[in-house]
């Protein structure tokens, strides 16, 4: 009784914030959904497709598709409470059984098959597998890879023998979840492993029975986990539907109580999850105080930049939670920040330089900065995107967009500070005596400027916040 006061309260805290709420369709890839009378809201259980016999028949006659779905919608006898309030599940199966006991397993084809189909066909924002491999497959990691490509986020059972993690769950973009005791202890028999991402309480959970003599019945096990886990990422994404598969696993991993080793360890992953930090930091995260990052840290002198580029939609992480602050900046990545904090104008004329794909990311963003002067070709027809942009010539090209801007760019910063002051090219003294002058550049210590290094990805979009903030 304890459990369900406490996800009442977490509920009743989220839910107060936002009147509204998207609704979201969550693929539950397992045996099927026997919807009993006056236990299912029969609304939330949408039509699916049974992979084994080829049928919409998406009956449960195993009972752990069943046991799954109530954790993730509840009930509404309110026996099982969710965090979500308008998700619906698609039963796809892959797993059944026939009126004579004959077991039907589909196997990895049939689980790939419906990771597709809840993408392409059912539009499912999530996918929760309670089912795995113990090695690798190079179709259900395609499939997993084009979930992630499309934005849906998956969620799976990391298995319950106690050995490695299974498949898809030990893979980096799906959060595997484990499962721990009422101790608080991971459970013996939940898989361990560098795929595991997040425990949840797993033993002796109250779900609904597909036996006719009993509407409940209590359960173990990483399946029942990681439907709770699901659950709480539906709810997350029903206040804000623009969250990536990317945030989210951010999110709940960084929402953890940590147990066992400090810090992440193959026995807990990243601990348990705890739903009250997590909502916490949603609320954070939708104020645009919190960046989903694993390599920027609050108190990094770049971090109030980055925090501003990431949620104004200028710049992305180069990863899944990795921002990669030192790696060094393109100038198609660097034009391309300069567009996107413009607004992203549209722009008509044809591109010049036989090195820019029509269709690449920056292909706009390079034909507006060259067509406003902002930055040049090393020939007519070159711009070499992949170049690394030095210092001085970020500075050079933040002159010319703050002439695009109509900015006053006559003052000039004492360069003679620098020891490396004779290391500046002629033809950019100017203008980078202008970005020191108006504190966009500064030494890298020791009376260095560097004007010759690479800028970092970090240096570029602290440049870019004290242009905008003069």
């Amino acid at each position: 009784m304890k459990k369900i006061i406490i996800i009442i309260s977490l509920i009743f805290v989220f839910f107060t914030e936002a009147a509204y709420a998207a609704p979201v369709k969550i693929g539950v890839i397992d045996t099927g959904v026997k919807v009993k009378e006056g236990i299912f809201d029969s609304k939330k259980i949408l039509s699916g497709k049974n992979y084994v016999l080829g049928s919409s028949n998406t009956d449960d006659e195993v009972g752990h598709g069943t046991r799954v779905a109530s954790l993730i919608t509840g009930t509404v006898d309110a026996s099982i409470v969710s965090p979500c309030k308008e998700s619906f599940v698609v039963p796809l199966v892959y797993y059944t059984r026939l009126a004579s006991g004959t077991v039907l397993n589909g196997g990895i084809e049939s689980i790939c098959n419906a990771i597709y189909d809840a993408v392409d066909i059912y539009d499912c924002q999530i996918i929760n597998i309670s089912s795995g491999i113990t090695a690798d497959d190079e179709r259900l990691e395609k499939a997993v890879e084009h979930a992630e490509d499309q934005g849906v986020l998956v969620v799976s059972a990391c298995g319950n023998s106690g050995d490695e993690v299974y498949y898809p769950a030990a893979y980096d973009t799906v959060i595997g979840v484990g499962s721990h005791t009422n101790g608080f202890e991971p459970a013996g028999f939940s898989c361990r492993g560098s795929g595991l991402d997040v425990l949840m309480y797993g033993e002796g959970l109250e779900v609904v029975s597909i036996k006719n003599a009993a509407d409940y019945e209590l359960v173990s096990g990483t399946s029942y986990s990681a439907a709770l886990i699901t659950a709480h990422a539906a709810a997350a994404l029903e206040q804000y539907p623009q969250l990536t598969p990317s945030q989210i696993r951010y999110l709940m991993r960084v929402s953890c109580d940590d147990i066992c080793d400090a810090g992440y360890d193959e026995k807990s992953g990243y601990g348990i999850f705890n739903p009250g930090r997590f909502y916490g930091k949603l609320r954070l995260f939708d104020h645009d105080e919190i960046i989903c990052f694993y390599d920027v840290k609050e108190n990094d002198w770049f971090y109030d930049s980055v925090r501003k580029a990431y949620h104004q939609g200028w710049m992305d992480g180069t990863g899944d939670g990795i921002f990669d602050p030192d790696a060094n900046m393109t100038r198609a990545m660097f034009v391309t920040i300069l567009y996107r904090a413009e607004g992203e104008p549209r722009m008509n004329n044809v591109l010049k330089f036989d090195d820019v794909d029509e269709n690449a990311y920056y292909a706009e963003a390079v034909s507006w900065a060259s067509e406003n002067g902002i930055i040049s070709g090393y020939s007519d027809t070159e711009f070499m995107p992949d170049q690394n942009i030095t210092r001085e010539e970020t500075a050079a090209v933040m002159g010319r967009y703050a002439d695009y801007k109509g900015m006053d760019t006559d003052g000039q910063g004492d360069l003679t500070v620098f020891a490396d002051k004779n290391a500046v090219s002629g033809w950019a003294r100017e203008a980078v005596g202008w970005a020191v002058g108006a504190g966009l550049i500064f030494g890298k210590g020791g009376s260095i400027l560097d004007p010759l290094g690479g800028t970092t990805r970090a240096e570029a979009v602290a440049v870019l916040q004290r242009f905008l903030e003069k």
